[in-house]
């Protein structure tokens, strides 16, 4: 399996919201998919099976299938993906609920996320962190592509360098798990949990395993 990392020649890159954990999650989640399809395995009781010396995260799947409707029948070319991952010390399992038209287009439905960060001094601040950081996240999954023509870099600002809208962000659940283990990171947490869980959502629904992002509609099209 291979995911495309080229850079265009001679642009400099750094590092972006999510650091390195945006490309490696992506990576790793984007894998553990296709083995569970492979096998013919429920996604979340497959990495569920491979976590028994990571509990924390065990504990965030369980929550996170009870409070997203988890297995529940879906219309044709809607699907659910989920994503679970240890960042910044910080434990999280998010769901991504999508629809694909027959264009290829993708439409959140819903997101539901299941974090145990620790000792939580105080739990709206992780809500709205994370909130944010999945639409973030999210965002560049369906629109962050930059693009270079004649030297130059063709996105200018906002009218050509898509965000998510307002009427397009779905409603985004966060479940805080109480603990008292030491408090983990929480700003980037949610920008590294969307792109895998919506990459996972629109494999399911389509039967598309996309390697790269942003999103390619062409790919996910209803081929005539």
């Amino acid at each position: 399996m291979e995911f495309n990392r080229e850079e265009p020649p001679g642009v400099n890159t750094g590092f972006w919201r999510g650091v390195g954990s945006n490309n490696n999650v992506f990576a790793i989640e984007s894998f553990i998919e296709g083995l569970a399809h492979k096998a013919g395995k429920d996604s979340i009781a497959f990495r569920r099976a491979h976590l028994d010396k990571t509990p924390r995260l065990q504990a965030a799947l369980d929550l996170v299938r009870e409070k997203s409707g988890w297995g529940t029948p879906l219309p044709a070319r809607c699907g659910r993906g989920v994503a679970a991952q240890i960042s910044f010390a910080s434990f999280i399992a998010t769901v991504v609920e999508v629809e694909v038209d027959d264009k290829g287009e993708v439409y959140l439905l819903r997101v539901t996320s299941a974090v145990d960060t620790g000792i939580a001094v105080n739990p709206d601040t992780i809500v709205a962190q994370l909130q944010g950081g999945l639409i973030f996240g999210l965002t560049a999954a369906l629109y962050g592509e930059v693009t270079i023509y004649k030297g130059r870099v063709q996105q200018s600002n906002f009218n050509d360098y898509r965000m998510l809208r307002i009427d397009q962000v779905p409603n985004i659940e966060v479940h805080v798990i109480k603990s008292g283990e030491d408090p983990g990171g929480i700003g980037e947490t949610g920008v590294t949990a969307g792109p895998p869980a919506l990459r996972n959502a629109i494999y399911t629904a389509t039967g598309v395993p996309l390697r790269r992002l942003p999103i390619d509609r062409q790919a996910l099209a209803v081929k005539a």
